[in-house]
């Protein structure tokens, strides 16, 4: 089975880094929730992901899933520390 990599970025479209086969809950309200694995763009693994206000809310690509969406946004840091969790509404 191939690695699923869900990719982040901010509002600008500067890519964060991503999750690597995280875990991921669907909600009938079209929200989600991603937990898992965080990587910064160099693929080194994140100690802690920052709360920054100023650039929030994040996107997340979920294109490589077979989800009815392909696009999170207004996602948000619930957890900073590995494993990382954000929440998000599909688009």
């Amino acid at each position: 089975m191939a690695d699923v990599k869900i990719n982040v970025f901010t509002p600008a479209g500067k890519h964060v880094g991503y999750f690597l086969n995280p875990a991921i809950k669907s909600f009938p309200e079209g929200d989600y929730e991603v937990q898992g694995a965080f990587y910064d763009v160099d693929g080194d693994k994140v100690v802690k992901l920052e709360f920054n206000p100023q650039v929030l809310p994040y996107s997340c690509d979920i294109s490589s899933l077979s989800a009815a969406h392909k696009q999170l946004t207004s996602c948000y840091v619930q957890r900073g520390r590995q494993p990382v969790m954000m929440t998000g509404r599909g688009a």
